[in-house]
Parts: structure tokens; sequence; C-alpha cells
């Protein structure tokens, strides 16, 4: 297995490639085996007059540049996001030319402030530029950075807004200088001077705008390194203000720095009507006007009394986009009965033995196939070495133990792709304010966005010296959870066990829903999906949807679906509708 673009493996693989044309495009070595699509060709390799291979990967932007000897890592040439502690060589950079200090002139840029952010110019090789786009050397701007780690990196611009790197910028630049109060976000280095001249301190993103939605497949995540990288920091800030760019790839940025830092935190920027971006404001309409814009952030839309025109840009994108109806699991027809969704307190119910953690693992699992999503789990009655193991014998479709178990190297596989989709929380700390403390810190670091709480009697509660503060508490911790999910826009999945269940004169075990959980009718109440999952004869399961507050994320109902316990994997649902006899079926015995 090849673990990574700067492994002596990936580099012979790129050596020995075939390139007729001076150019080629293949599945990478490193990346494809891990993805939904593996033979998607996402590796461009050129091959220069020098013999060197250059080479980039469009799926983990990374790329860099290899000789024609290079087994053994002697003539390996890192650059751009390969490079990772080196330092930058000051010498190879120098002042800004006359052209390029009259350009941001243009812009609204004063030579004090670029003097005051270190501004240099080099002479740095662009990939889109030159003939054919096959690469070109030219005169470029430089904005340097300094990481936590102490490393350095320069970010370069040409004039025709084409960026790179040398070294890996790794933070939030020139955050270093925060010195307290009201922290603010944009976009690009030059919305930063552009505020930087109206009199505000504010701080780039080092690697601009997602083209798409984000995809928190462990690439798009560590996007976001340079969040956790500044984690102290943005901890002290009293808001965080956040001044993206006024288009889709804009509002995705926003979105997800508000979902991994916190919306409560968070406070948004309005352009005036035609600006794109902080630059934009500048230009059109002064200083004055752009430090208004951030005098005049309004909070992130989250809940409690606010005006109608916060909401004003919330609601024109639910206008022309429509409700946010969750995502599909393509395996076992699930989506009429349930569609996991952010912002959503699901409680899963079921008597002892009736695979309600086999079921939500496997659902895990899929999210992480087929959308993307990760995961941190509390999972308090299963170890995590076996959690993970479990995780692997869905993800092969093969078990662990008996005929047919998966190899050495397919578990290895398998650990190696959950470990990009999965962290766990332990059992060390068990209160309900432990327990989001953790998950803030897995959305931060990871972007998790699917909390798994299993099960419920595993948090530690207080004031249970009675009936009314019992039923306080469990009110109080899935508050907790649901402000949690709607804060980060996190899908919450809260495993609870029912009372006792008594058959009834037909020998028929009523399935049991949120009124049934032991202690509070508020796991009904407080929740926004409710599912039971019951054991049947043959091998199959019922899967119950009793409450389902959106009907574009779910509906009441009950289906079968098939299991396969030596694997955990779930298939093939069969919908039954919402009729309330379907809330009774024959189950095994409790275990």
């Amino acid at each position: 297995m090849i673990d990574d673009h700067d492994d002596v493996a990936f580099r012979r693989y790129v050596l020995d490639l075939d390139i007729p044309l001076d150019r080629v495009r293949v599945a990478c070595a490193a990346c494809a085996p891990n993805r939904k699509k593996p033979n998607e060709r996402s590796l461009s390799v050129d091959l220069k007059d020098d013999g060197s291979r250059l080479f980039y990967c469009h799926h983990a932007g990374t790329g860099g540049s290899i000789l024609p000897d290079d087994l053994d890592g002697a003539g390996w040439r890192p650059t751009e996001s390969t490079v990772r502690k080196e330092e930058v060589i000051l010498e190879q950079v120098a002042e800004l030319s006359e052209g390029q200090i009259q350009y941001l002139a243009g812009r609204g840029i004063g030579l004090d402030t670029v003097r005051h952010f270190g501004l240099v110019s080099g002479m740095v090789f662009i990939r889109e530029r030159g003939v054919d786009r096959k690469g070109e050397t030219v005169s470029c701007i430089g904005f340097p950075y300094a990481n936590p780690d102490g490393s350095s990196a320069f970010k370069w611009r040409d004039g025709l807004k084409h960026f790179t790197q040398t070294g890996t910028c790794a933070s939030l630049w020139k955050i270093d200088q925060f010195s307290g109060g009201d922290l603010v976000i944009v976009e690009g280095e030059m919305d930063a001077m552009s505020l930087h001249e109206a009199g505000v301190n504010a701080y780039s993103v080092p690697n601009g705008a997602p083209s798409a939605a984000i995809r928190d497949d462990g690439v798009s995540s560590k996007k976001f390194s340079y969040l956790w990288a500044s984690k102290e920091i943005l901890e002290s800030a009293d808001r965080i203000i956040i001044s993206t760019d006024a288009d889709n790839p804009g509002r995705v940025l926003a979105d997800e720095i508000a979902r991994r830092l916190g919306k409560a935190r968070c406070w948004s920027v309005r352009y005036p009507d035609g600006c794109k971006d902080a630059n934009d404001v500048l230009v059109r309409h002064g200083k004055d006007a752009l430090r208004k814009c951030i005098d005049e952030a309004t909070p992130w839309p989250i809940g409690g009394l606010r005006g109608a025109s916060e909401y004003k840009d919330a609601a024109l994108d639910l206008y022309r986009s429509g409700m946010n109806k969750g995502v599909e699991i393509k395996d076992g027809n699930l989506d009429r009965l349930f569609r996991p969704c952010g912002g959503t307190l699901t409680v899963c119910t079921g008597i002892p033995g009736s695979g309600k953690s086999s079921f939500l693992t496997w659902l895990s699992v899929k999210l992480a196939e087929q959308h993307g999503w990760s995961a941190a789990v509390f999972s308090a009655e299963t170890s995590s070495q076996i959690h993970l193991l479990n995780i692997a014998a869905i993800k092969c479709q093969k078990p662990i133990r008996g005929e047919g178990r998966m190899t050495e190297a397919e578990l290895v596989n398998a650990i190696d792709w959950a470990s990009d989709h999965f962290v766990f929380l332990d059992e060390a700390e068990t209160s309900i304010e432990s327990v989001v403390e953790r998950g803030q810190a897995a959305v931060l670091r990871n972007g998790v966005r699917l909390l798994v709480v299993d099960p419920y009697n595993w948090i530690t509660l207080s004031d249970r010296d009675g009936e009314g503060s019992m039923v306080n508490s469990i009110n109080q911790m899935l508050v907790k959870l649901k402000s949690f999910a709607v804060a980060h826009d996190i899908a919450v999945w809260l495993v609870a066990h029912p009372t006792k269940m008594y058959r009834s004169e037909g020998g028929r075990v009523p399935t049991p829903t949120g009124y049934d959980v032991s202690g509070s009718s508020a796991f009904f109440n407080v929740a926004d999906n409710g599912l039971t999952v019951s054991r049947l004869l043959d091998g199959k399961c019922m899967i119950t949807s009793w409450k389902a507050r959106f009907p574009w994320l779910g509906s009441l109902g009950a289906g079968e679906i098939q299991y396969e316990p030596r694997t955990g994997v779930f298939s093939t649902v069969q919908e039954w509708g919402d009729n309330p006899a379907d809330f009774e079926v024959d189950v095994l015995d409790e275990v």
C-alpha cells in the first residue's frame, strides 16, 4: 500500500509511468485505493526537459518534482503542499517592483500597509500559466506566513490571480499578531490588507474558499487544519467575525468556519450591493464604508430574539435552494423513513440485543463511504478496539473471525480508511459537558459531522436524588446535545434503552418509542427524529420511525431490513407505511 505522495513507492510509480506526449493523467496510486471512484484520473504528471517529472494530485492538492534517479529520496524536490517544515530561502525573494506597488495602490493598498505585512516579490513557477497551461515562471507578489510550528512559507499571487505556495501556509495569515478583542477572518490576503487600511485587523485563511461544497473525506478536513493550529487564539477572541466573499464558495467557506468554531460565537458581514469582497468595498466606497461593514456585523442566526433582517440571506438561500433534505443512504432504501441531517438530534431505542448499536455503526460507515461524513463516537458499552473491528467488517463486508474472514492486509486497509473518518471519545470522562466539549474539539480538528452517544445511561447526570430532578437533568442533557447539533450543524445520534416492554394479550410486544425510554418523556419531545430497531426472525430487523419533526427528513412508518450479524451489514428495507398497527411487531425474547 502506498501511504502518501512522498512515499518511495509513489515516487517509483511516477517514475515508471509511460509519458508519450510530455504529459499524462492517471489514477493516483496514493489516493485511488481509498476513494469512492478509484479509477478517476486525478494525478497529472509532466515530463520536463531535464528529465524530471512534475506531478500534481487534483484530489489531494499535492504536487512535487521527482528526478529520474530518485528512488531513495535524494533527488526529491518538494513543492507546494508537499513541503512540510522546510524554511523559505529568503535570498530568493526581493522587494516589490514599482509595477507591483502601483497595482496594489490601484486596489487601495498603500505602501505603509505593504511594509506592515512584509510583502515581497519573486520569480515563481505557476502551473496554470504558459503554452497549453504547462506552467511558466513569472513575477509574483509573495505573502509571508509564520506557522505555529515555527516553519515559514510564502503564498504567491501572479497578475492573473493564480496562486501557489513555497512551503506550507498552515495558519491564518498574521494570526500571531492577534492581541485580543474581536477576531475578523477573511478569505484572502488582499482583504486582510484592505481592512488594515480601514483600521481593522483581519486574518486571512491560507488556501481561499473551496470550489464546491465541503466533503469531509480526510483531505477536505485537512484543508481546515489552520483553525486547529490557532485553537487557543480563536478561543480567546471575544467574537469571531467572518467576512468572506459574497459568492457561493465564500458562503461555503463561512458556513464551515462557523460550524467548526460554533455558530453562537460567530458574526457575519454583509457588503454593499455589487461588492464581492472587502477589497471591492474599499475601492468603490472607501475606508469608512468598509469599516462600517465590520461594525454592523450581525450574529450568526441560530435562534433567539433577533431582527428579521438578520435572517434575510438564510431565507433567500432556502427560497432559492429549498430545505436541507439531509443525505440519502443508498443502501437499504431508508431515505423515506430517515435522512441524516446536520443540526438534528436523533434518539434510537430498542430492547437489549435488538441491534441498535450495530445499525448506527453501519449507518455511520455508509455516511462516510457515500457522503464523506466523519464521526465522533462515544461508545461506552463497546471498547474502541472492538468498535474499530466492527467498522472494518462493514467496510470489507467480511467477518473478523470464522470462515471467510478478512485478511490482515484487508483489516489494515480498513483501519487506515477508518482513521480518516472516525474518532473515539473514551469513557474516562462521562459528564455531558465533557462529551460536548470533546465533540466540539472533534468538529474543529477533524471536521466531524456526526456524534454518536451510545448509550445515554453512561452519561453522568447531576442532581439525581429525586424524580423531579432526574427528569430535569435528562431534559438538560438532551437540550445540550440539541444545542450542540445546531451550533455546529452536526447530526447527533443518542442510543437510549427503553423500560421493560410487556407482551400484550396476543403475545405481541409493542415497539418502544421515545415515551418508553426510562426517565423522561423528553426523549420523545426534544428529539427531531426517533428510530427503534427490533430483531425479527430469519436474520431480519424492523426499523420503525416514531418521530419525524421535519417531513422532508423522514416520515412515520416501519420496514424490514436484512441483517448479516457476521459482518454487521444491513440491506434492503421494505416500506410498510404509516399504519399504527405497524408499531406492534413480533420480536425475539429479550436477552
